[in-house]
């Protein structure tokens, strides 16, 4: 699983200098280079199930659609609105920005990751995706910190103790998130936190990528959206996140309702130049609002063991 036991192509070892988690200037020398890490969990070699729908959809986007998938890449078409999102979860953070090791369960490419290198963390982060995770180094290459990855599954985490775990748009595609949860919180220090982001009930549902499909699951008074051979995601009223959260034996600190203005219902009025305090600004009035305060696109949540 372990970065220390990653291979070049043609099986030899990469020898990174020191250990795991390797100092992130040592990855310098993965840039750009196709690298392979073992599996963690045999169940990411199989696909076609609705818990493979996310994952079988990633792999394909790869082969379509890779500059929008690699959107830390300045030249990506989405790097902007990514930056945005990803202010918006750091933000709920606070003062737990300044957690010293971090656990990023679906780290992909590392939007959430890189912060926490930056200001000189130690990041665990795996991902059920390979591709992904070949980005995440190549992008985490020079930067302060220290990182492992590990190409697994949600079901075999790391075995890792952090002040802060994050789950961001990944308990959503898993169809029990509760063992998930329950996994995560022996992973947490006391005194630790979890940042978890949800698919909310209703937004996606206004927002321009919403299927044709999912109308009976609009229309009705419960989820998930599961569309055979596309996409399988729970989409969960404030309550339902806070009992999930409750059955695993977290305790929810806050729970933010937010829009996604740039991939969420208000998309298409997104202002141009938008800067992260005009963002941060609308989101703040689209919550208040009597009509689409209850239209957000995810739950953004901070919780404790």
């Amino acid at each position: 699983m372990t970065l220390a036991r990653a291979t070049w192509p043609d099986g030899r070892p990469l020898d990174l200098p020191g250990a795991a988690p390797y100092d992130a200037e040592a990855l310098r020398a993965l840039m750009g280079k196709r690298f392979d890490l073992p599996c963690g969990d045999p169940w990411l070699l199989e696909s076609g199930t609705a818990g493979h729908a996310y994952l079988d959809g990633a792999r394909q986007a790869w082969l379509d659609h890779p500059e929008y998938m690699d959107f830390l890449a300045m030249d990506s078409p989405v790097w902007d609105l990514k930056r945005a999102e990803r202010d918006l979860y750091l933000t709920a953070l606070g003062d737990r920005m300044q957690a010293k090791t971090v656990l990023d369960v679906g780290c992909g490419i590392g939007r959430l990751t890189h912060p926490f290198l930056d200001a000189g963390a130690t990041v665990y982060g795996c991902d059920g995706d390979l591709d992904s995770l070949r980005r995440c180094a190549w992008h985490a290459a020079g930067r302060a910190g220290r990182l492992d990855l590990f190409w697994t599954s949600v079901f075999a985490l790391p075995d890792v103790q952090v002040d802060l775990a994050i789950a961001c748009e990944v308990l959503c595609y898993v169809e029990d998130p509760v063992p998930v949860l329950e996994a995560i919180r022996a992973r947490i220090k006391p005194g630790g936190a979890l940042l978890l982001a949800m698919e909310a009930r209703w937004g996606w549902a206004t927002s321009p990528d919403a299927p044709s499909e999912g109308l009976d699951v609009a229309l009705g008074l419960d989820g998930p959206l599961h569309i055979d051979g596309d996409r399988f995601v729970h989409v969960l009223e404030g309550e339902e996140v806070d009992e999930m959260l409750e059955d695993a034996g977290f305790t929810v600190e806050s729970r933010l309702a937010t829009h996604y203005f740039t991939t969420g219902p208000l998309e298409a009025l997104l202002p141009t130049n938008l800067t992260r305090e005009k963002l941060l600004a609308l989101e703040e009035e689209a919550r208040q609002h009597r009509i689409w305060g209850p239209l957000n696109r995810i739950w953004t949540v901070i919780a404790t063991p």
